[in-house]
């Protein structure tokens, strides 16, 4: 058959109809196509995934492990409220260096399961309310002297300018608290009376006592408890 230049054309021009309809059907895949068998191994990267594409129900369960999950990336606003319950927690994985200052409050706390304080002395106030053992007494004399065996952590008790008067301090703290009581000498109306916070016979630290007969400012031997 002798060629003519229109039979050439029309060759060519159904050769490049049927090549475009390939490329077309390559680039064109059915719906449902293709499967996991036909991705190649490393073909979805975190880069091709759409943004909040990934939900929760898409994701299997126990399939997000620890060794799989950056670190940090877990943050107090991604978590929903009660989705860490205790048992999810590893035994002693809560120490006090991951606790937020105060996060610990009273009304968080089980009472019950509060032992005794093991030392009273770190509870100040506590210790301090104890009668039985304040943290400074004394058996103070008429003549201003302290009697050692009545006595614990006061410093010295001076006559103040007064008859009657005496200035005491205590060894080691300020008290903020005092109680006085006259000792009893079986004769007499006796009295006395205690100021902290200093005067001007008695200035700060030192513990203001006067003592009365009858009403009258007189040297009385007296018993004097001091608190912090």
């Amino acid at each position: 058959m002798k060629l003519s230049y229109a039979n050439v054309t029309s060759t060519l021009a159904l050769i490049i109809a049927l090549g475009g309809t390939a490329a077309y059907a390559a680039t064109k895949l059915p719906d449902n196509s293709v499967g996991e068998f036909q991705l190649r191994t490393g073909a979805i990267t975190a880069q091709k995934i759409r943004k909040n594409a990934v939900t929760a129900p898409k994701i299997k369960a126990e399939a997000v492990k620890q060794g799989k999950i950056a670190a940090a990336s877990i943050t107090a606003a991604k978590l929903t409220g009660g989705s860490v319950a205790n048992s999810s927690l590893q035994s002693s994985s809560v120490t006090n260096d991951k606790l937020a200052p105060e996060a610990v409050t009273g009304d968080k706390a089980l009472e019950s399961t509060f032992s005794q304080v093991p030392s009273a002395a770190k509870a100040e106030f506590a210790t301090n309310a104890e009668s039985a053992n304040p943290p400074a007494f004394a058996a103070v004399s008429s003549e201003a002297t302290v009697d050692s065996s009545y006595s614990k952590a006061i410093a010295s008790v001076k006559d103040g300018t007064l008859a009657g008067t005496y200035c005491v301090t205590a060894s080691g703290f300020i008290p903020r608290g005092a109680q006085v009581t006259p000792r009893f000498t079986s004769e007499g109306d006796v009295s006395a009376y205690v100021r902290i916070g200093g005067t001007a016979d008695c200035p700060a630290p030192q513990v203001e006592v006067q003592t009365f007969d009858g009403g009258t400012r007189a040297r009385e031997p007296f018993y004097l408890v001091l608190y912090r």
